[in-house]
């Protein structure tokens, strides 16, 4: 940074109560505070004086707090991804911050709108020719169903597998439709219906600017359940420490792959990427049948606690937790002339 009283302002969202969804979902929205204060103590470490703007309920105060810093001599380490307990509205934060004038690290609202409703993000990247499975959207329970089964119910704008468990594969319109209640009751959303791609599935984490860098691709290994309607990533299976498939799901990274389905995947991803408008850093999830990558997921902002999918990959690629923390605030630096 070029200043001697530079400052980096990390900003995350600090969530006291679930507004929707299941009682256990602020298990992850509190795993925000968590992955910023492992930030925290890493731009420290690093030497860069740090500090930490939470944002709660009130866009108002946020913005007041934030305010008590100059644009001048202040980047944001944007960590924040959600606000008042919607995932949603987690594109307000880069907008304010563009509003008062800060620069920031991670994608700009636009692209933050995009990812929360996937919807949307399946429609751009059908227009940009990036594999993703069928789909369809409903407000409600009832209507034409012209997906094949199987397929997975989800929230259409929650992350975190939040919505999704045991009872989101379904095999027949009943079963879909009584999910689709759930969804919509209970998150207050539309629900996504998709078709359920059973193949391998893989995160690829990635950064850059213009020219990408792709890190070692991780696979998720569901050998442990014998039912492929049952073998995937669910809510419980990433934050509830206690359950059988948190404990029994493994990940690994390098994933073995040929040179062919190695390149076939990072390829979409850094397609996937650039189509949904991301930068500095970012990850895409997707399921691996037939030879052909389903983007089932983009994350515009990945988890970065120190155990998360993105800090492995980052390792496995040199990046050791501080190393990576500095590289996406360089990534940012750089793109903004700040270095």
């Amino acid at each position: 940074m070029d200043t001697d009283d530079s400052l980096i302002a990390l900003v995350y969202n600090e969530e006291e109560e679930v507004l929707k969804g299941d009682s256990q979902d602020l298990v992850a929205l509190q795993g925000t505070i968590k992955t910023a204060s492992s930030i925290y103590e890493a731009l420290l470490r690093l030497g860069y004086p740090t500090v930490m703007v939470p944002a709660k309920n009130d866009l108002e105060s946020f913005a007041r707090d934030l305010s008590q810093y100059s644009p001048r001599n202040t980047f944001v380490f944007n960590v924040c991804d959600g606000f008042a307990g919607d995932n949603f509205s987690a594109s307000l934060i880069p907008q304010v911050l563009k509003d008062l004038g800060f620069k920031y690290t991670g994608s700009k609202a636009e692209a933050v709108r995009l990812c929360t409703d996937k919807a949307r993000t399946k429609r751009r990247l059908l227009r940009q020719g990036v594999p993703t499975p069928a789909y369809q959207l409903f407000s409600k329970a009832k209507g034409g169903v012209s997906l094949q089964f199987p397929a997975i119910v989800k929230p259409v704008h929650e992350d975190a597998s939040m919505g999704i468990n045991e009872n989101s594969v379904v095999t027949n319109a009943s079963d879909m439709f009584e999910r689709v209640d759930y969804v919509v009751s209970e998150y207050r959303q539309p629900a996504l219906v998709e078709e359920y791609i059973t193949g391998r599935e893989f995160s690829v984490s990635m950064w850059g600017n213009g020219t990408m860098e792709v890190m070692p691709i991780s696979e998720h290994d569901f050998s442990a359940i014998d039912d492929p309607l049952k073998s995937l990533l669910t809510y419980e299976s990433k934050w509830l420490e206690d359950s059988f498939t948190y404990n029994s799901f493994s990940v690994i990274c390098p994933a073995e792959l040929t040179k062919t389905e190695e390149e076939t995947i990072k390829t979409t991803a850094v397609s996937a990427f650039r189509a949904i408008g991301l930068r500095d850093f970012g990850r895409v999830d997707m399921r691996y049948r037939d030879g052909v990558p389903y983007v089932i997921d983009i994350n515009e902002l990945p988890d970065l606690a120190p155990d998360a999918g993105f800090a492995r990959s980052a390792e496995m690629a040199g990046y050791p937790y501080d190393k990576m923390v500095d590289r996406i605030l360089n990534l940012a630096l750089h793109r903004e002339g700040w270095k």
